[in-house]
């Protein structure tokens, strides 16, 4: 549902507006949504290009004074876009726009939060190391912190915002990302049921409901310039992870299931329509899925950083393709990755997402399938248990016809443009492990097979890191955050999971849960924070790369970290010769320095702490870094 059919006599009084500000105004088609405020138009292009805001992302997150016909007409009496002025553009956004993306959302402790000492967080008392209950402490507390809801307007005036009403209050992950996002909810969830808040993570999963109801399809996050991308599909895995929780009654979780069934059926449909390729392999062609971006034009919230990349591609059809191809690396979530580009070492503008059939999506669908039909068996529905369990395990075969390579003993991602494997090795290749994609040919989670991955070169390398374990083994570019050497909490958790899911390996995935923790919690102990990525190389310390600074917070990095105390309660002890100083290196690593640690305020970045460069870098005992 778009907002001109919630809103159809407004969005023709736009549209007739917009035809006084330019042609490229005009036509919505390829465009991230029908704004021509939030998502395309001449508007948008001034004050990306202007340069008004240190990230594109403040903008679009702002609220309308007034309606958008005022602001269009407002601004439209400028005249010609290339004569408007940084200053003329400030006094029409005071006046037109509220002055902070925050004015629509309010800070929400959750209902059901409940501090350690009135009883929440229950594992709390079991977790054997007394460091890791404090921090455990600390991130249940955050829940408190990064509790949102959204005021009525967004929900009565929806034009006014690109912010997307939803009924139930969320956890965001923190920093710039100040709404809910797809993928990240999975592990925030997690977190949330191992805080014993069921409530609000039921709630969560019911706004994803929602949108699919609304949109046909979970878009990236909660903002109408993401409509047309979505990310990494796993609410199938969130009801999982919610009616399996120990102190969910059997009845609830039959009452959920009934809710969820017909949009997850419906989110089936949107990737199978919409983000179906064949591959051919060996002579035998294969129904897989891949990313798209939507859209041929910039990403609103990084438009500035998009219409830079293109700046030189002269070919209109190319440029639209390089918009399409940036806008499905952003709905991998792997924003961005050599694992993108035409080969890992091509320029950043040479990314061809589309071209390319990744290995972890394709096994979070045959998680999907399997779990819709574990949840129609449930239901008593038996036919479409069947239909959904054949297509799962039809997926599973299909994934280790195109993507297994027994020489790496590793999967690889597909490369349409040039018919076969690529050469790389990414973490995301361990997802058909984590999501037990069993097929009828080969089970992946037998003790062979898996001994089998644990002995692989891949691994060796991926996991010989003190700091984590890298997204990939290319070195990172300017643009290319998901790359050595920054971890990912969601990477990590998979491989571990996906190993622990054999008793044969828990001793493995232990002593890979304690080196996360550990890292996690010796950034936490030096700064009292807990970042979106960390680097693999220094112990503790924050990554860096990609087209903004590192965010604190973190929802996918806390609910991580209690996910694994859940796992290893007691196990996870932290001994004095494993305990690191903040950002110990690697003997003979090269990873690139991280970016400082800055914090948006009102539109503008702040220095949170002192940075030192290094000076005398073979007697320092540490590494200062700004906060």
């Amino acid at each position: 549902m778009t907002r001109a059919c919630l809103r159809p006599f407004l969005g023709m009084m736009i549209c007739s507006i917009a035809n006084l500000v330019g042609a490229q105004d005009t036509d919505p088609d390829g465009m991230p949504c029908d704004s021509p405020i939030f998502c395309y138009g001449s508007l948008l292009h001034t004050v990306q290009t202007l340069k008004l805001f240190p990230d594109s992302k403040w903008f679009v997150d702002l609220p309308l004074k007034v309606p958008p016909a005022v602001a269009l007409a407002e601004f439209a009496k400028l005249g010609p876009i290339e004569g408007i002025s940084a200053d003329q553009m400030r006094i029409f956004l005071n006046s037109t726009f509220l002055s902070s993306p925050e004015n629509n959302m309010v800070v929400r402790k959750p209902i059901d939060y409940k501090s350690v000492s009135d009883g929440g967080l229950s594992l709390h008392q079991h977790i054997a190391e007394a460091k890791y209950q404090v921090m455990a402490e600390a991130i249940h507390e955050k829940w408190e912190s990064l509790g949102r809801t959204i005021i009525d307007d967004v929900r009565d005036n929806p034009d006014q915002h690109s912010l997307i009403y939803l009924p139930n209050p969320f956890i965001i992950p923190g920093g710039r990302f100040r709404e809910i996002y797809y993928w990240d909810s999975f592990w925030v969830i997690q977190g949330l049921l191992v805080s014993g808040m069921t409530e609000t993570a039921r709630g969560m999963i019911l706004n994803f409901v929602h949108l699919i109801d609304l949109i046909g399809h979970i878009p990236n996050g909660n903002r109408v310039y993401y409509e047309k991308r979505s990310q990494p599909p796993f609410l199938a895995m969130m009801v999982d992870a919610y009616i399996k929780h120990p102190s969910m009654p059997a009845e609830d979780s039959r009452r959920l299931i009934l809710e969820c069934l017909p949009a997850l059926v419906k989110e089936h449909n949107f990737w199978m329509t919409e983000r179906a390729a064949v591959v051919t392999r060996d002579g035998k062609d294969y129904v897989l899925n891949l990313y798209k971006g939507g859209i041929t034009e910039p990403r609103p919230e990084s438009y500035r950083e998009d219409f830079e990349t293109a700046a030189n591609v002269t070919d209109d059809k190319q440029r639209e393709q390089l918009y399409a191809d940036l806008g499905a690396g952003a709905e991998s979530g792997w924003d961005f990755s050599s694992r993108w580009m035409d080969t890992a070492t091509s320029p950043f503008n040479s990314i061809r997402t589309e071209t390319i059939v990744p290995v972890d999506l394709n096994a979070i669908l045959c998680a999907q399938e399997r779990l819709i039909g574990e949840f129609y068996q449930t239901t008593g529905n038996s036919a479409e248990s069947d239909r959904f369990a054949n297509l799962a395990r039809q997926r599973a075969d299909a994934i280790q016809a195109v993507f297994w390579n027994e020489e790496k003993a590793m999967w690889r991602d597909f490369d349409l443009k040039r018919s076969g494997q690529r050469e790389e090795f990414y973490l995301s290749h361990i997802a058909p492990l984590f999501a037990r994609c069993r097929g009828s040919t080969v089970d992946i989670m037998s003790t062979s097979f898996m001994n089998k991955l644990l002995n692989s070169p891949d691994i060796v390398q991926v996991t010989s890191y003190p700091g984590g374990f890298p997204a990939s083994l290319t070195a990172a570019g300017p643009h290319t955050q998901w790359d050595l050497p920054n971890a990912w909490p969601p990477s990590q958790l998979m491989l571990i999971e996906g190993f622990a899911g054999n008793p044969e390996f828990r001793k493995t995935a232990l002593s890979w849960a304690q080196k996360w923790v550990t890292a996690v919690y010796t950034g936490f102990e030096a700064k009292n924070l807990f970042y979106e990525k960390y680097d693999v190389n220094k112990v503790g310390v924050y990554g860096g790369g990609g087209e903004y600074v590192v965010q604190d917070g973190f929802g996918w990095t806390n609910g991580g970290i209690l996910r694994l105390l859940q796992l290893f309660p007691t196990e996870l002890q932290q001994s004095e010769g494993e305990r690191p100083s903040a950002g110990k290196t690697a003997s003979g690593s090269s990873g690139f320095r991280s970016a400082p640690l800055l914090e948006l305020k009102n539109g503008a970045f702040q220095i949170q702490a002192s940075s030192l460069a290094l000076i005398f870098a073979a007697c320092a005992a540490f590494v200062f870094s700004l906060e």
